[in-house]
């Protein structure tokens, strides 16, 4: 009997561990994205800044 309480506990605590695990790996998708949308959104940016610079630019030579 005392075997089976400590297979059940094994089991419970794997359960337990489980769950866990797929909440925090939900927990890093979540933040990947955040942080590769947040990446793409100041590259963008600074794509646009660059561009505002060049015409500037060739608007001062003119």
């Amino acid at each position: 009997m005392i075997k089976l309480k400590e297979e059940f506990d094994y089991k419970s605590l794997s359960r337990r561990l489980d769950i866990e695990l797929d909440k925090l790996i939900m927990e890093h998708e979540r933040q990947q994205k955040a942080f590769e949308d947040e990446i793409e959104r100041l590259a963008t940016e600074a794509h646009h800044r660059i561009s505002e610079a060049e015409r500037n630019y060739a608007d001062s030579l003119e």
